[in-house]
């Protein structure tokens, strides 16, 4: 089990925005403050809110250090916390060691959707395993454990915008915990944690312009993002996992349901992140952990009592089984490491990476209408040449919904957007060769400078791009 988990974990695959956050965290990194104006895109039209800077410099640090390497050490160190969380948990509810590791194996498991790629998601569920903890901590007698959550929040504000979810946890909590216990002492500590937290969300760069650029933003209406679809327009294999802690938990709640009542404070945390996660599912994650903390007494009730029936003749030491051990170890130990060491590129996403090194040697400085998937690499491949894109990742932090919406209608080929890189002053076109729109600008004066076979690169005028070989190479991070 441990073995799959440690394979599993030290597997990482690159996301589409990830070139784009490490180049946002290196420049953060070279110039020691944050850009107050967007040198990326020509058609920004919003004052970028890096809500994500934080961990873009986590990511520039360990990246500058140690490679990619130091970006999956990164991850396995955030993992790490939930880790360490959860064994606390189980430790404080004296569970066996089989009970202990199924415990935290599946956690980590189930919630590994979102903790599987390097992004500033993958510190919000840490940052949330942890203040589920301290709760935890405080409801077994430990108050002033409750202390300690502002501080987590100071940190989440400058991490990612999952902090909004920890809000309106620790709000429900908190509400629900001042029911329970409605004496002024707790009451006025209650409100003193919440308000603290709420405050120390606003220790950020941008004030209160963080949580305006929050409300303005914030919502479940990206049905062409998967992580923003509903939880039950994903793929069924993903459904699955998601269910397997669930379906644990109520079946252990059913079998200790005369020992153990969760309280209705803990039922309304879960019923708010349920709602949430049909409607959004990439908040599962938040979901599963929460189930895998308020849970975790009648969890590992049922896996302390998993009798396996073992012979005693299989329960002696046994140097075979020692060898076999060492072997798997070893071989584990080794994979992981090599896994540790590189981020593939894979998915049907992936961008045309000789055309966009053909692009930053024979177009310096160029404004180029680009396909949004290919946003932020290439904002990482073309920047330093002075290059600026349409359109990349960062979309509602930079882009307005109009400028989103155009795009969206470009890239569909409606032929009413056939003028749209005029319009916003566009010097060449970089799409996927199989989009609709291509043909149309070729009728309307749009010439093809380059094409890959994979994609096209149209200008007005200007002279053909020399297509030369470009080596390609093992689709590994950062490419090149």
């Amino acid at each position: 089990m441990w073995a799959f988990i440690a394979l599993v974990v030290t597997t990482t695959i690159a996301d589409a925005d990830l070139w784009g956050h490490l180049r946002f965290g290196l420049d953060v990194l070279a110039s020691k403050s944050l850009h107050t104006s967007d040198p990326y895109s020509f058609t920004a039209d919003r004052p970028w809110i890096n809500h994500e800077w934080l961990s873009e410099l986590l990511m520039a640090g360990a990246y500058a250090t140690l490679g990619s390497l130091g970006l999956g050490l990164l991850k396995v160190a955030t993992i790490g916390i939930v880790f360490t969380t959860l064994a606390a948990t189980a430790r404080e509810e004296h569970a066996r060691p089989l009970a202990r590791d199924l415990f935290i194996a599946l956690a980590v498991f189930v919630s590994y959707s979102r903790t599987q790629v390097v992004r500033p998601q993958l510190f919000s569920v840490a940052v949330f395993c942890t203040i589920l903890y301290l709760l935890r901590q405080a409801d077994r007698g430990r108050p002033k454990a409750l202390w300690f959550v502002p501080l987590c929040f100071v940190a989440w504000a400058n991490l990612h915008g999952g902090w909004i979810v920890g809000v309106a946890v620790l709000g429900v909590w908190i509400a629900g915990d001042w029911l329970e216990q409605p004496t002024l002492n707790r009451a006025v500590m209650l409100a003193s944690v919440g308000l603290l937290s709420i405050a120390a969300t606003l220790i950020n760069p941008y004030g209160l312009g963080l949580w305006q650029f929050v409300m303005e933003t914030v919502r479940p209406a990206r049905p062409d993002i998967t992580d923003w679809k509903p939880l039950l327009q994903l793929p069924p294999a993903v459904l699955a996992i998601e269910a397997i802690l669930p379906v644990v938990a109520l079946a252990a709640w059913w079998k200790s349901r005369a020992l153990y009542r969760p309280v209705a404070r803990d039922l309304a945390v879960l019923a708010l992140l349920t709602i949430a996660t049909f409607r959004v599912g990439r908040v599962d994650a938040f979901l599963q952990v929460a189930i895998a903390f308020v849970l975790a007494r009648p969890i590992l009730a049922l896996f302390n009592s998993l009798d396996f029936n073992l012979r005693p003749s299989l329960t002696r030491e046994s140097t075979a089984v020692a060898v076999l051990a060492a072997c798997l170890a070893l071989y584990v130990g080794a994979a992981a490491v090599r896994n540790l060491r590189v981020i593939r590129v894979e998915g049907y996403w992936i961008p045309d990476r000789t055309a966009a090194m053909l692009l930053r040697d024979a177009r310096p400085g160029a404004k180029i209408l680009t396909w949004f998937d290919w946003g932020e690499y290439a904002v990482w491949q073309l920047s330093p040449a002075g290059i600026r894109v349409s359109m990349d990742g960062r979309r509602e932090t930079v882009y307005s919904d109009r400028v989103t919406q155009d795009h969206q209608r470009f890239y569909a080929g409606n032929l009413d957007m056939v003028d749209y890189p005029d319009r916003i002053g566009a010097d060449h076109v970089w799409l996927p060769s199989n989009f609709p729109m291509i043909e149309p600008l070729t009728r309307n004066g749009w010439a093809k400078v380059l094409d890959t076979g994979k994609s096209v690169v149209l200008a007005r005028n200007g002279t053909p791009i020399e297509h030369r070989p470009v080596a390609e190479g093992d689709k590994i991070f950062p490419w090149p």
